[in-house]
């Protein structure tokens, strides 16, 4: 049994390089379908550690610095989902949430509290490994500078690409990784509709073609950081039945 006092969590913590061997930390009992997942991924690629309670699994994440977090919310109350943003505080790392529910709202609850990807259980460790891997690739900050330039500026807007950093008006905007890719695209496009699907595969991946509820929460935290109104969003505009489209203001 865990530790923890009422839930059952699960934590895995990864090494962002593919070519060494990636250190798991999993928070949560040692037997269950989240162990016997991570126990079967390629052992040459994956070393699991395991820590039975919320506060060995911090003293583990302070201790090894993991780049990456994967998150069982054996039930998406708050108490998982206060879990989840305590996580997001503390360290500046990507959270994936996995669960067995597969509703739309729990998802977008899960990446509310602060997830940057979401899992539906059960699932193989093969499906399991690709996933991690994608967001290894979208988040672990190993992006590549763009052909057509290192700033880009529209209206009041400015993106210097190679410092992964984002101002309005002269002010740096603070973005995560995902609104700073989806913003830098939707910038580049600017006055051309973007469509879902296209926006989408840019920052998440072909495999999340399908899971438009990811772009329309992160459109959401981008109108809220960076329009004057934005339940009346004059610089991200909706093409509906198509995507996005950027419209900057004249300086």
């Amino acid at each position: 049994m865990l530790e923890h006092p009422r839930k059952c969590l699960t934590t895995i913590a990864i090494a962002p390089i593919y070519k060494t061997t990636y250190v798991l930390l999993l928070v949560g009992s040692e037997r269950g379908g989240v162990a016997d997942l991570a126990r079967a991924l390629d052992s040459r690629l994956f070393q699991v550690d395991y820590a039975t309670s919320e506060a060995r699994a911090v003293n583990a994440l302070n201790r090894s610095h993991p780049h990456l977090i994967l998150l069982e919310l054996a039930s998406l109350d708050s108490v998982m989902l206060g879990l989840c943003r305590r996580l997001r505080d503390s360290y500046p790392v990507p959270i994936v949430a996995c669960s067995l529910s597969s509703r739309e709202q729990d998802v977008v609850r899960a990446l509310d509290a602060g997830a940057d990807d979401y899992l539906v259980l059960p699932m193989r460790p093969v499906e399991l490994m690709a996933r991690l891997r994608a967001v290894i690739r979208r988040l672990g900050g190993n992006g590549q500078a763009s052909p057509n330039g290192q700033r880009l500026v529209a209206g009041d807007i400015e993106i210097l690409l190679d410092e992964q950093k984002a101002f309005r008006r002269g002010t740096e905007v603070d973005l995560s990784p995902i609104e700073f890719k989806l913003l830098a695209l939707l910038v580049r496009e600017t006055g051309r509709p973007v469509s879902h699907s296209k926006l989408i595969a840019h920052v998440w991946g072909p495999e999340y073609v399908d899971c438009r509820h990811y772009l329309r929460l992160y459109v959401r935290y981008l109108r809220a950081k960076l329009e004057d109104s934005p339940q009346s969003p004059e610089l991200i505009q909706n093409e509906w039945g198509v995507g996005y489209r950027f419209e900057p203001k004249p300086v």
